[in-house]
């Protein structure tokens, strides 16, 4: 623009002088012809460049680029190379997209791009075959259009795309997918698709098999308990030891008895066994039963106090709630060093009905609190057989909890006890 600038000032002030010289050797009128025929030759010179630049643009190639005079020729230069590397940078850019399709299409998973209207741009080929999509034909529709389900559409609609879902795609419910979404770009999404039918069969026949194994355990582990007792009320054994040894046997008797209970429960509520998640639920009368069950476990040697909001109910199972409640108290019980302080709390927080046992033990490590609710968890093997724990409690509240659409959430530090939470959700209220 600058060029064009010069060009045009150095161009008048030749006019111009030129124009002087012309009127003051020959005459004014003379000096005007002048002009004017310079002036339109000037500027069907610029018409005639602009036609050539105009047309090049119609059909650009490098090969047929004009070379223009003057300024011109600066203009169609620039033009040559904005043009060179707007071609490299498409190149680069093809590349790049086939680049990142190879590798999408390399993917296990289905993959399909959506835009901000959840429009179809691109799938991969096993998003097409997993979802039966037909990318010629839905390529610019909405995939709630083409799979019609009403939880991806509530998902798709919600805009949280921080957990996934799962949704069944065939009438015989035997096919399962989980879908998760991704946000990119602007307002842009990537949808990945993945069939979970084969993992969720073989969890489904694994939660059987421990169901199975755990009933056929608890008959034979109630009658040898039983045994023990009764030989240990006939006083059978003449000296100590046999007396410690039916004490042993009868307290690994009864450990074996509660591992299956826990097997047997956990599986009920993983498998949502305890369909009936809608009693109304009296929390004050569950807590005064649960006060009376773990008096056994010692708690004298405990300061526990209770903060109860006896108005505050909620819809739920009954059994399944107790049973959370209980693993919770009996948890911190068996953690907190004699003499240390228990919180146990039921209140209404932020309009959401939470449970929480605060306890004044030496805490849990950063690297154990995303595993303790897993199955046979122990942060202390040791400790955890001699007070009797399982370690299925916290994975069975965990589930529970989920079954009843809450939250579990473990606060601790290192010397200062643990904070656990049942967070219910407001629709549970009664």
């Amino acid at each position: 623009m600058q060029d064009i600038r010069w060009s045009t000032f150095w161009f008048l002030l030749l006019e111009i002088i030129l124009f002087i010289i012309i009127s003051n050797t020959y005459s004014f009128e003379y000096g005007l012809i002048f002009c004017l025929i310079t002036i339109t030759f000037f500027l069907l010179l610029h018409v005639f460049w602009i036609y050539k630049l105009s047309k090049w643009l119609d059909e650009p190639s490098l090969s047929k680029l004009p070379h223009g005079t003057g300024i011109w020729q600066h203009i169609f230069t620039k033009h040559y190379q904005t043009f060179k590397n707007n071609r490299k940078s498409k190149k680069e850019l093809v590349s790049a997209l086939d680049q990142f399709t190879q590798a999408a299409e390399a993917l296990m998973d289905g993959v399909i791009a959506l835009n901000e209207n959840n429009e179809i741009i691109w799938s991969n080929n096993k998003a097409q075959k997993l979802l039966s999509l037909s990318l010629k034909k839905d390529l610019g529709q909405p995939i709630n259009y083409i799979i019609r389900n009403s939880d991806l559409i509530k998902y798709l609609d919600k805009g949280d795309y921080s957990d996934s879902i799962k949704i069944y795609i065939d009438s015989s419910l035997e096919k399962v997918i989980e879908i998760k979404i991704l946000l990119f770009g602007e307002k842009q999404k990537v949808l990945i698709a993945k069939d979970i039918s084969q993992a969720i069969k073989i969890e489904a026949n694994r939660k059987e098999f421990i169901s199975n194994v755990s009933h056929e355990l608890k008959t034979p582990l109630t009658v040898i308990a039983g045994f023990i007792e009764t030989l240990e009320d006939m006083n059978a054994p003449a000296n100590i030891e046999h007396k410690n040894v039916l004490k042993m046997m009868g307290g690994q008797a009864h450990r074996m008895s509660k591992l299956v209970d826990d097997l047997l429960l956990l599986s009920n509520v993983e498998s949502s066994l305890f369909q009936n998640r809608s009693e109304k639920l009296s929390i004050n009368t569950i807590m005064k039963k649960i006060k009376k069950n773990i008096s056994i476990l010692g708690t004298r040697k405990h300061k526990i106090k209770y903060q109860i909001n006896p108005s505050l109910n909620i819809y739920g199972s009954k059994k399944e709630i107790e049973s959370a409640f209980t693993n919770l108290i009996t948890n911190a019980i068996r953690y907190t060093d004699q003499g240390g302080s228990i919180l146990i709390s039921w209140n209404l927080i932020n309009g959401l009905p939470i449970f929480e046992v605060r306890d004044s033990g030496n805490g849990i490590e950063k690297k154990h609190l995303n595993r303790i609710t897993e199955r046979f968890y122990r942060i202390d093997p040791d400790r955890s057989r001699d007070t009797g724990g399982t370690g299925l409690g916290l994975s069975i509240v965990k589930n529970i909890i989920k079954q009843h659409e809450g939250e579990l959430k473990i606060i601790s530090e290192i010397g200062k006890g643990s904070t656990f939470k049942l967070i219910f959700n407001k629709e549970s209220i009664a």
